[in-house]
């Protein structure tokens, strides 16, 4: 039991401020980028889809920013997985590279497609950014389906990523979750202080 408390210690302290801060930012991005187009699927309204599409758009763009940051926290301060057995082990990472890729993938392919549609991209709508491509109707219409082959293999990899930190919550108790949601870390490196 005593090495257990002390293995979800170490591992609750490893999660660096800004890996938490990027990973929850990246996630709720994604969140909600996914939801802006489910509801302007539902839209009869242009106007309101054409708003929906630009920030969905947008979350696109700060998703690929926080990946930047991501991979600096991750260079800065490498990951050290717990003692899982090696299968285990090459699956997770497995999968954190996967998410990095798909992360890069989504908004570079919504970046093209935006760019073969035609249609400019700002970054913030402050800062333009160049087109990827030129205008190519046939092309977008390829990469959009790239895109939505993209956002369902996203969606079952957060599926996954969910249900593998419920098993390290539930089964292994090894402080994974509690070290990445940042009210359960604090309260968790409290009661290891005492």
């Amino acid at each position: 039991m005593q090495a257990s408390i002390i293995s979800s210690q170490a591992s609750i302290a490893r999660k660096s401020g800004l890996t938490l801060a990027a990973h929850w930012l990246s996630a709720l991005a994604v969140i909600l980028a996914f939801g802006l187009v489910w509801i302007r699927e539902a839209l009869d309204d242009d106007a309101l889809g054409k708003l929906l599409l630009t920030w969905h758009r947008q979350l696109g763009l700060l998703v690929l920013l926080l990946l930047a940051v991501r991979l600096i926290a991750r260079r800065r301060q490498p990951w050290q997985d717990e003692a899982l057995p090696p299968l285990l082990h090459w699956a997770s990472q497995a999968t954190q590279w996967l998410f990095y890729l798909l992360l890069l993938t989504m908004p570079l392919l919504g970046w093209a497609m935006t760019s073969a549609q035609g249609h400019p991209l700002q970054l913030f709508n402050l800062v333009p950014l160049p087109p990827l491509l030129s205008v190519d109707p046939d092309l977008a219409d390829s990469l959009q389906q790239w895109h939505e082959l993209g956002a369902s293999c996203l969606l079952g990899l957060i599926t996954l990523h969910v249900l593998a930190a419920l098993w390290h919550h539930w089964f292994r108790r090894d402080g994974v979750l509690a070290g990445m949601l940042p009210l359960l870390r604090q309260r968790s490196a409290r009661r290891f202080d005492h």
